[in-house]
């Protein structure tokens, strides 16, 4: 791998490895899974005063995108994505670094195999 590549994956990939684990050691965001699909104002103005959790998706983001290349911005999207089920998924009361350890091994296996298509290809 070029070193120009491992530093611009870098700074993505520690942010949301960082992240995940500051997620799994939030002291009270544990809670049972639960899913809460009513759309009400109450419920829209809650999500936008979120605005740490927000900043922080906004950032990873922009990190995806240059760890990607803005040419493979869907990537950048569904990384981006999946660190943020990870964050609700270590802090649920049953699932916990263990399995955050194994979704994050597994992502990087479907990262490097969907790289190495991509670059055979070009």
């Amino acid at each position: 791998m070029k070193v120009l590549t491992v530093l611009r994956v870098l700074p993505f990939a520690a942010l949301a490895l960082a992240s995940i684990w500051a997620a799994n050691r939030a002291p009270e965001g544990r809670r049972s899974p639960q899913m809460d699909f009513t759309v009400t104002f109450e419920a829209l103005a809650n999500a936008l005063t979120k605005a740490p959790h927000i900043a922080s998706m906004a950032m990873l983001f922009v990190l995806a995108v240059l760890a990607t290349g803005y040419a493979r911005i869907w990537l950048a999207v569904v990384l981006t994505f999946l660190v943020g089920v990870f964050w609700e998924l270590v802090q649920t009361t049953v699932i916990g670094i263990a399995v955050a350890w194994i979704i994050v091994s597994v992502s990087v296996f479907l990262w490097r195999s969907a790289r190495s298509r991509l670059l055979r290809k070009s």
